[in-house]
Protein backbone atom coordinates (compact mmCIF):
# COMPACT_ATOMS: atom_id res chain seq x y z
CA UNK A 1 0.00 0.00 0.00
CA UNK A 2 1.22 3.49 -0.99
CA UNK A 3 2.35 5.86 2.23
CA UNK A 4 -0.05 8.99 2.42
CA UNK A 5 2.62 10.78 3.17
CA UNK A 6 4.75 9.55 0.40
CA UNK A 7 1.82 9.69 -2.25
CA UNK A 8 1.15 13.32 -1.14
CA UNK A 9 4.48 14.41 -0.62
CA UNK A 10 5.30 17.67 -2.59
CA UNK A 11 8.04 20.31 -1.94
CA UNK A 12 7.12 23.29 0.38
CA UNK A 13 8.73 26.37 -0.27
CA UNK A 14 10.93 27.23 2.69
CA UNK A 15 11.80 31.07 4.46
CA UNK A 16 15.08 31.35 4.65
CA UNK A 17 16.48 33.28 7.37
CA UNK A 18 18.61 36.04 6.80
CA UNK A 19 21.46 36.45 10.19
CA UNK A 20 22.95 39.80 10.56
CA UNK A 21 26.01 39.94 8.52
CA UNK A 22 27.54 43.78 10.27
CA UNK A 23 29.15 41.68 13.25
CA UNK A 24 31.52 39.64 11.56
CA UNK A 25 32.53 37.44 8.22
CA UNK A 26 31.05 34.15 10.37
CA UNK A 27 27.28 35.40 9.64
CA UNK A 28 28.21 35.58 6.06
CA UNK A 29 29.29 32.16 6.35
CA UNK A 30 26.53 30.60 8.37
CA UNK A 31 24.27 32.18 5.58
CA UNK A 32 25.92 30.75 2.52
CA UNK A 33 25.63 27.47 4.51
CA UNK A 34 21.95 27.57 5.13
CA UNK A 35 21.15 28.53 1.41
CA UNK A 36 23.46 25.38 0.28
CA UNK A 37 21.53 22.99 2.72
CA UNK A 38 18.05 24.66 1.99
CA UNK A 39 18.97 23.92 -1.91
CA UNK A 40 20.35 20.00 -1.37
CA UNK A 41 16.95 19.77 0.97
CA UNK A 42 15.19 20.81 -2.24
CA UNK A 43 16.71 18.35 -4.31
CA UNK A 44 15.71 15.86 -1.18
CA UNK A 45 12.16 16.85 -1.74
CA UNK A 46 11.82 16.08 -5.43
CA UNK A 47 13.73 12.68 -5.34
CA UNK A 48 11.06 12.12 -2.67
CA UNK A 49 8.27 12.87 -5.64
CA UNK A 50 9.74 10.98 -7.46
CA UNK A 51 10.00 7.74 -5.29
CA UNK A 52 6.41 8.50 -4.56
CA UNK A 53 5.67 8.21 -7.97
CA UNK A 54 7.49 5.09 -8.88
CA UNK A 55 6.05 3.70 -5.83
CA UNK A 56 3.02 4.56 -6.92
CA UNK A 57 3.18 2.65 -10.59
CA UNK A 58 4.98 -0.52 -9.19
CA UNK A 59 1.53 -0.61 -6.42
CA UNK A 60 -0.91 0.26 -9.58
CA UNK A 61 1.00 -3.00 -11.53
CA UNK A 62 1.01 -5.70 -8.68
CA UNK A 63 -2.85 -4.52 -8.38
CA UNK A 64 -3.57 -5.39 -11.54
CA UNK A 65 -1.70 -8.60 -10.93
CA UNK A 66 -3.30 -9.18 -7.62
CA UNK A 67 -6.90 -9.31 -8.77
CA UNK A 68 -6.95 -13.17 -10.64
CA UNK A 69 -6.17 -14.34 -7.28
CA UNK A 70 -8.42 -12.44 -5.15
CA UNK A 71 -11.07 -13.91 -8.00
CA UNK A 72 -10.15 -17.30 -7.66
CA UNK A 73 -10.14 -16.85 -3.93
CA UNK A 74 -13.80 -15.36 -3.49
CA UNK A 75 -14.79 -17.93 -5.90
CA UNK A 76 -13.75 -20.35 -2.94
CA UNK A 77 -15.13 -18.87 0.15
CA UNK A 78 -18.10 -18.37 -1.10
CA UNK A 79 -18.31 -22.22 -1.07
CA UNK A 80 -17.96 -22.23 2.70
CA UNK A 81 -20.60 -21.40 5.10
CA UNK A 82 -20.45 -18.88 7.35
CA UNK A 83 -16.85 -17.68 6.21
CA UNK A 84 -17.26 -14.21 5.97
CA UNK A 85 -19.53 -14.52 9.55
CA UNK A 86 -16.80 -16.09 10.94
CA UNK A 87 -13.37 -14.11 9.93
CA UNK A 88 -15.76 -10.89 11.24
CA UNK A 89 -16.28 -12.08 14.79
CA UNK A 90 -12.88 -13.30 14.97
CA UNK A 91 -11.54 -9.83 14.39
CA UNK A 92 -11.55 -8.08 17.51
CA UNK A 93 -12.64 -4.44 16.43
CA UNK A 94 -15.07 -5.69 14.16
CA UNK A 95 -16.45 -8.07 16.54
CA UNK A 96 -16.97 -4.90 19.02
CA UNK A 97 -19.83 -3.67 16.16
CA UNK A 98 -21.40 -6.86 15.65
CA UNK A 99 -25.10 -7.58 18.14
CA UNK A 100 -26.82 -10.93 17.77
CA UNK A 101 -29.20 -9.66 15.10
CA UNK A 102 -26.14 -8.04 12.71
CA UNK A 103 -24.73 -11.63 13.19
CA UNK A 104 -27.55 -13.38 12.22
CA UNK A 105 -27.52 -11.18 8.81
CA UNK A 106 -23.54 -12.00 8.37
CA UNK A 107 -24.54 -15.31 7.99
CA UNK A 108 -26.09 -14.46 4.47
CA UNK A 109 -22.75 -12.98 2.92
CA UNK A 110 -21.47 -14.37 0.29
CA UNK A 111 -18.64 -12.31 -1.03
CA UNK A 112 -17.05 -9.47 -0.01
CA UNK A 113 -14.79 -7.71 -2.42
CA UNK A 114 -12.34 -4.14 -1.65
CA UNK A 115 -11.77 -2.20 -5.05
CA UNK A 116 -9.07 0.66 -5.15
CA UNK A 117 -9.47 3.38 -7.33
CA UNK A 118 -6.88 3.26 -10.72
CA UNK A 119 -4.70 6.23 -9.05
CA UNK A 120 -5.12 4.23 -5.29
CA UNK A 121 -4.35 7.78 -3.92
CA UNK A 122 -8.41 8.71 -4.24
CA UNK A 123 -10.24 6.42 -2.85
CA UNK A 124 -11.71 2.85 -2.71
CA UNK A 125 -14.93 0.86 -2.46
CA UNK A 126 -16.06 -2.05 -0.50
CA UNK A 127 -19.04 -4.73 -1.50
CA UNK A 128 -20.95 -6.87 0.32
CA UNK A 129 -22.59 -9.56 -1.57
CA UNK A 130 -25.49 -11.19 0.28
CA UNK A 131 -28.07 -14.14 -0.64
CA UNK A 132 -31.41 -13.64 -0.47
CA UNK A 133 -32.41 -12.85 3.37
CA UNK A 134 -34.86 -11.99 5.83
CA UNK A 135 -33.81 -8.88 6.88
CA UNK A 136 -33.30 -6.47 3.22
CA UNK A 137 -33.98 -6.82 -0.18
CA UNK A 138 -31.00 -6.42 -1.54
CA UNK A 139 -28.09 -8.43 -2.90
CA UNK A 140 -26.03 -6.26 -3.02
CA UNK A 141 -24.59 -2.82 -0.60
CA UNK A 142 -21.54 -1.12 -1.48
CA UNK A 143 -19.91 1.55 0.44
CA UNK A 144 -17.39 4.10 -1.52
CA UNK A 145 -14.13 6.31 0.10
CA UNK A 146 -13.66 8.97 -2.12
CA UNK A 147 -10.88 12.01 -1.32
CA UNK A 148 -12.74 15.07 -1.88
CA UNK A 149 -10.31 18.57 -3.31
CA UNK A 150 -10.26 19.43 0.36
CA UNK A 151 -8.19 16.71 1.14
CA UNK A 152 -11.25 14.89 3.02
CA UNK A 153 -12.53 11.45 3.22
CA UNK A 154 -15.99 11.33 2.33
CA UNK A 155 -18.65 8.33 1.54
CA UNK A 156 -21.22 7.32 -0.47
CA UNK A 157 -23.60 3.96 0.19
CA UNK A 158 -25.73 1.73 -0.95
CA UNK A 159 -29.40 2.69 0.66
CA UNK A 160 -30.43 -0.22 2.53
CA UNK A 161 -33.69 -1.60 1.35
CA UNK A 162 -35.07 -2.90 4.97
CA UNK A 163 -37.84 -5.18 4.87
CA UNK A 164 -40.68 -4.64 7.09
CA UNK A 165 -40.05 -4.77 10.94
CA UNK A 166 -36.34 -5.70 10.13
CA UNK A 167 -34.46 -2.40 10.00
CA UNK A 168 -31.54 -2.65 12.29
CA UNK A 169 -30.54 0.77 12.46
CA UNK A 170 -34.08 3.24 13.14
CA UNK A 171 -32.09 3.06 16.79
CA UNK A 172 -29.23 4.38 16.12
CA UNK A 173 -30.23 8.11 15.69
CA UNK A 174 -28.24 11.32 14.84
CA UNK A 175 -25.46 9.66 16.35
CA UNK A 176 -24.90 6.54 14.85
CA UNK A 177 -22.31 4.85 13.34
CA UNK A 178 -19.35 7.36 15.61
CA UNK A 179 -18.39 4.09 17.59
CA UNK A 180 -14.31 4.01 17.50
CA UNK A 181 -12.91 1.17 16.26
CA UNK A 182 -11.80 -1.46 19.19
CA UNK A 183 -13.61 0.31 22.17
CA UNK A 184 -15.63 -1.74 24.73
CA UNK A 185 -19.59 -1.73 23.89
CA UNK A 186 -22.43 -2.25 25.41
CA UNK A 187 -24.87 -4.74 23.98
CA UNK A 188 -27.58 -1.67 24.65
CA UNK A 189 -25.42 1.02 22.63
CA UNK A 190 -26.72 2.00 19.47
CA UNK A 191 -23.67 1.66 17.29
CA UNK A 192 -22.98 -1.51 15.39
CA UNK A 193 -21.89 -2.58 12.01
CA UNK A 194 -25.01 -1.11 9.97
CA UNK A 195 -24.79 2.33 11.38
CA UNK A 196 -21.44 1.99 10.07
CA UNK A 197 -22.68 1.14 6.68
CA UNK A 198 -25.28 3.96 6.67
CA UNK A 199 -23.31 6.62 8.16
CA UNK A 200 -21.63 9.02 5.52
CA UNK A 201 -20.09 11.69 7.57
CA UNK A 202 -16.93 13.12 6.13
CA UNK A 203 -13.25 12.85 7.75
CA UNK A 204 -11.02 9.12 8.53
CA UNK A 205 -13.04 5.78 8.64
CA UNK A 206 -11.58 3.29 11.08
CA UNK A 207 -13.80 0.89 10.39
CA UNK A 208 -13.44 1.06 6.45
CA UNK A 209 -9.90 1.05 6.74
CA UNK A 210 -9.87 -2.36 8.86
CA UNK A 211 -11.50 -4.34 6.17
CA UNK A 212 -9.41 -2.96 3.60
CA UNK A 213 -6.01 -2.99 4.53
CA UNK A 214 -6.80 -6.15 7.45
CA UNK A 215 -9.55 -8.12 6.51
CA UNK A 216 -9.37 -8.10 2.96
CA UNK A 217 -5.25 -8.65 2.70
CA UNK A 218 -5.51 -12.23 4.73
CA UNK A 219 -9.49 -13.39 6.20
CA UNK A 220 -7.75 -16.70 6.41
CA UNK A 221 -6.50 -15.59 9.57
CA UNK A 222 -9.46 -14.46 11.12
CA UNK A 223 -11.51 -17.06 9.68
CA UNK A 224 -9.06 -19.86 11.84
CA UNK A 225 -8.46 -17.69 14.26
CA UNK A 226 -4.78 -17.43 14.29
CA UNK A 227 -2.78 -15.17 16.39
CA UNK A 228 0.33 -14.26 14.63
CA UNK A 229 2.47 -14.18 17.64
CA UNK A 230 1.19 -17.60 18.77
CA UNK A 231 2.25 -18.78 15.25
CA UNK A 232 5.47 -17.06 15.29
CA UNK A 233 6.52 -18.60 18.85
CA UNK A 234 5.09 -21.79 17.64
CA UNK A 235 7.46 -21.82 14.30
CA UNK A 236 10.81 -20.96 16.57
CA UNK A 237 9.93 -23.82 18.67
CA UNK A 238 9.79 -26.15 15.65
CA UNK A 239 12.94 -24.93 14.41
CA UNK A 240 14.91 -25.05 17.93
CA UNK A 241 13.64 -28.20 18.11
CA UNK A 242 15.15 -29.20 14.75
CA UNK A 243 18.25 -28.22 16.16
CA UNK A 244 18.68 -30.40 19.13
CA UNK A 245 17.36 -33.08 16.94
CA UNK A 246 20.60 -31.91 14.65
CA UNK A 247 22.90 -31.95 18.05
CA UNK A 248 21.54 -35.11 18.61
CA UNK A 249 22.86 -37.06 15.67
CA UNK A 250 25.88 -35.57 15.24
CA UNK A 251 27.03 -36.47 18.84
CA UNK A 252 25.60 -40.26 17.79
CA UNK A 253 27.59 -40.37 15.03
CA UNK A 254 30.73 -39.32 17.37
CA UNK A 255 30.40 -41.84 19.64
CA UNK A 256 30.28 -44.45 16.74
CA UNK A 257 33.61 -43.25 15.51
CA UNK A 258 34.61 -43.62 18.92
CA UNK A 259 33.64 -47.19 19.27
Amino acid sequence: MVSAKMANAQASPRKMPKLDGSADNTNGDSQDNLEQIDSIQTQLDSLNDQASDEILKVEQKYNQMRKPHYQKRSELIAKIPDFWLNTFMNHPQIAALLDEAEEEVLRYLTQLTVEETDDIRSGYKIIFQFRTNPFFENTQLVKEFSMSESGEMGTTETKISWKPGMALTEKSGADKGKIKVGAKRDREDPFSFFSWFEDNSMGGDEVGEVIKDDIWANPMQYYLDIDEEEEELEDEDGDQDEEEEGDGDEGDEGEEQVE
